[in-house]
């Protein structure tokens, strides 16, 4: 089978599926650089409470392995497997159901309210938004966000 830009992310992606959901993680991100002869393949993992060295390295196995019986013509590509760290950007709903309970920071588009960013805890995740207890003032309230009005979000890391 030929492989093209077009179609190797996603086949990449159908072979680690079964893999990641067998280890309990999900596949934020394929992303495929170099020449075919010489590829590298960058995967982004995750999960909720976090991916751990332990989570790559057996992904890593499994998927090399398996890729290996699936397509031998193909052996020669390099497979870096990671995890998004600690702060990266929330993406979509499903990265935001992922770390419900915690602490982010999120940017409003064209805020007409006074703060352009809200800190407090993700409360709830639906279909029109998300629920955060914003807790930057002396009495600490829930506020709703709906998806048009984040301009960014991501996890607010205290240390």
């Amino acid at each position: 089978m030929a492989f093209t830009a077009d179609n190797l992310e996603q086949i990449i992606r159908q072979v680690g599926e079964p893999i990641a959901r067998a280890l309990g993680v999900d596949i934020l991100e394929v992303q495929c650089t170099g020449r075919p002869a010489n590829l590298l393949v960058r995967l982004t993992l995750d999960k909720k409470g976090g991916v751990g060295i332990e989570d790559c390295e057996q992904f890593h196995q499994s998927l090399r392995r398996t890729w290996e019986v699936l397509h031998p013509e193909q052996s020669a590509y390099r497979f870096e497997i990671s995890s998004p760290g600690l702060d990266r950007p929330l993406r979509d709903q499903k990265d935001y159901q992922r770390v419900v309970g915690e602490r982010l920071r999120v940017t409003l588009k064209n805020s007409m309210k006074k703060q352009s960013v809200v800190l407090g805890q993700l409360i709830t995740v639906t279909e029109m938004g998300i629920h955060l207890m914003d807790d930057q003032s002396k009495n600490p309230q829930e506020v709703a966000v709906a998806w048009d009005d984040i301009a960014k979000a991501r996890l607010e890391i205290t240390f």
